[in-house]
């Protein structure tokens, strides 16, 4: 019988918390390239248009990304201040992403 640690328990947690967000991540990053390819056919003047968009909208996701390197490599006690931030960094992006959607 294998007795869970506080610690192991709390690396389980953070485990499934960035499979989940890796999946969510890999969802909107799929959703702007979508995006893209979609003002590109668009034509030159539309993609001109909404190109600073798409780049807000990649840098939001990178800030994201970032988090969730934080996230794994941090420690238990660190793990609810860069859960925070790689929630609200997550909001961020689909806050953005639901905005910018409606020009596409």
């Amino acid at each position: 019988m294998h007795i869970v640690t506080v610690k192991e328990a709390a690396m389980d947690d953070k485990d499934r918390f960035g499979v989940s967000l890796e999946e969510q991540l890999a969802a909107y990053k799929a959703k702007i390239e979508a995006a893209r390819a979609e003002a590109k056919d668009k034509g030159q003047d539309f993609f001109d248009r909404w190109s600073g968009d798409l780049e807000a909208l990649l840098e939001k996701y990178d800030k994201a990304r970032y988090k969730l390197t934080l996230l794994r490599k941090g420690g238990g006690d660190a793990m609810v201040e860069l859960r925070h931030g790689m929630e609200q960094a997550l909001g961020d992006l689909k806050a953005a992403f639901a905005k910018a959607k409606d020009k596409f």
